[in-house]
């Protein structure tokens, strides 16, 4: 009768687990590109796409600085931390 109260706090520790590991690893340089490249398709004008942006390293406490080049001349530039987060909200031509 005991095992059968211990299961279902096992299957919920290794839930937890997997999670918690799961939230745990590292975001790559390649889903910061994807996620700002997308985020500057839905802001920038028509004609935008995803191959219109690039990365470069960052200095730091920017990992990565993805920019943006729109045809029409437009930069737009989203400066990721060390775990992907937008550090401050750069948008518009380069000065």
């Amino acid at each position: 009768m005991n095992r059968l109260l211990f299961l279902p706090v096992a299957a919920l520790t290794l839930a937890m687990g997997y999670v918690g590991f799961q939230l745990g690893q590292p975001v790559t340089e390649t889903d910061i590109i994807t996620r700002y490249a997308a985020r500057y398709v839905s802001e920038a004008p028509a004609g935008a796409a995803m191959t219109d942006c690039l990365a470069t390293p960052g200095v730091g406490e920017v990992r990565l600085t993805v920019i943006c080049t729109h045809s029409g001349g437009d930069s737009f530039v989203y400066p990721a931390g060390p775990r992907g987060g937008l550090i401050r909200d750069a948008k518009g031509p380069d000065a």
